[in-house]
Order: structure tokens, then C-alpha cells, then sequence
């Protein structure tokens, strides 16, 4: 089948409301995953057992469980318990749900990887717990912990197509659709495949700009 470009170009407008689907979710995600995934991963390292027992079974558990599991529950579950969201709402959050999961435990490696006498020296300060956070933890483990939270980010991005199996019209729902009206296959994958690339090649991009200041810092 040789490659027809005029098929892109009529269909351009809904590819391209894929794509600011696909952007609007991953950024969503990312923007609620992020907090709370590090909440997660501070509760995971806390001394107090209960906390880091219920993080860790949130965890476990979350890992455990195919992705497009819990985005049907998301989906066709809520509704069972009287609460109705679109299909954008019910895909935020049931891939929130799983990268705040993933995320957690790239986040708590990175914590962990702060020498034990930072956590001494600042109970013999008396630093409040915030304070050890911010001003402490946080900094010295950023430059470890870069490179995991953006290559979360960048599966993120390609975990966002499978959105698609719940009516969420982003890249790949939009590719799809073209090529069932279409019967052109080639052009619209190859569509599909450009942007994936194009996106996770941006956040490559950012990640090795981001390293390189915060090494410099």
C-alpha cells in the first residue's frame, strides 16, 4: 500500500485533537501523580509503622494489578456507587492511581539514597519533619532522582493509549477511528507512532536539561 499524505491532511484536525488529549491527560496525571507520589514515598521511609504499612500495601497492591483492570473500574465501576465522571475523568484517574504507585517507589529510592547521618544530624537540630523535607532530603536526592521521574513520565506518555479502551478520543482512539473509516492503515499508525515519539523524545530533551541544572546547582 504506497503512502497517501492527502489521508493525514483531511483527518488532521481530529489527529490533532488527539494529540491535545493525549498532552491535557499525561499533564493531569503528572501534575496529581507527582505530590502524591512523593506523600506515598515519605510515608513508605516514615518510622511510624502503621503509615508505612498502609503505603506499602497501597503500593503492592496497585502494582499488582493490570492497568486496564483498574481503568475499567474507573470507567464502568464508579458508576455502581452513584458517581459518574466522563471518560477523561475516569482515565485521569485510574492512571493516577497506578503511576502515583510506580512513581512512589522510584521517588523512594532516590530518598533513600540520602546518606542515614542527614536524618541524624537534622533530629539533632531539632528540624521539623517539613523542613527536613525541603530543605534537606529533597534537594541532596533530586540530581538521583531526574533520570526515574522523567522515564516515569515518558511511560506515562505511552500509557496514556490505553485510554482509547474507554472512550477517551486521544492519539491512538483518533488513529483508529481514521483507520476504520479510512481502510488506510499505514498513514494513521505511522501518525500515531510520530507523536508518541515526538513527546517522549521532549521529555528526553527536558530531562537532560533539568540534570544538567541541577548538577551545576
Amino acid at each position: 500500500m504506497n503512502f497517501d499524505l492527502q489521508m493525514l491532511i483531511d483527518n488532521w484536525d481530529p489527529l490533532m485533537l488527539g494529540v491535545r488529549t493525549t498532552l491535557w491527560l499525561f499533564l493531569a496525571i503528572m501534575a496529581i501523580c507527582t505530590p502524591l507520589a512523593l506523600l506515598v514515598a515519605l510515608a513508605r521511609i516514615s518510622r511510624f509503622r502503621t503509615l508505612s504499612r498502609l503505603a506499602g500495601a497501597y503500593v503492592n497492591t496497585i502494582r499488582a494489578l493490570p492497568l486496564l483492570v483498574i481503568l475499567f473500574f474507573t470507567f464502568y465501576g464508579l458508576p455502581a456507587f452513584g458517581i459518574y465522571v466522563s471518560p477523561f475523568t475516569a482515565a485521569m484517574i485510574g492512571l493516577t492511581i497506578v503511576t502515583t504507585a510506580f512513581l512512589s517507589e522510584d521517588l523512594r529510592a532516590g530518598l533513600l539514597s540520602v546518606p542515614r547521618g542527614q536524618f541524624e544530624a537534622a533530629a539533632a537540630l531539632g528540624l521539623s519533619p517539613g523542613r527536613f523535607v525541603g530543605r534537606v532530603l529533597i534537594p541532596q536526592a533530586l540530581p538521583i532522582l531526574c533520570a526515574p521521574y522523567f522515564t516515569r513520565a515518558i511511560v506515562t506518555v505511552k500509557a496514556t493509549s490505553i485510554a482509547s479502551m474507554v472512550a477517551v478520543n486521544e492519539i491512538t482512539a483518533q488513529s483508529m477511528a481514521a483507520v476504520t473509516t479510512t481502510y488506510h492503515s499505514i498513514e494513521f499508525l505511522g501518525f500515531a507512532a510520530a507523536a508518541y515519539l515526538l513527546l517522549s523524545s521532549v521529555l528526553a530533551l527536558l530531562q537532560a536539561f533539568v540534570q544538567r541544572r541541577v548538577n551545576l546547582s
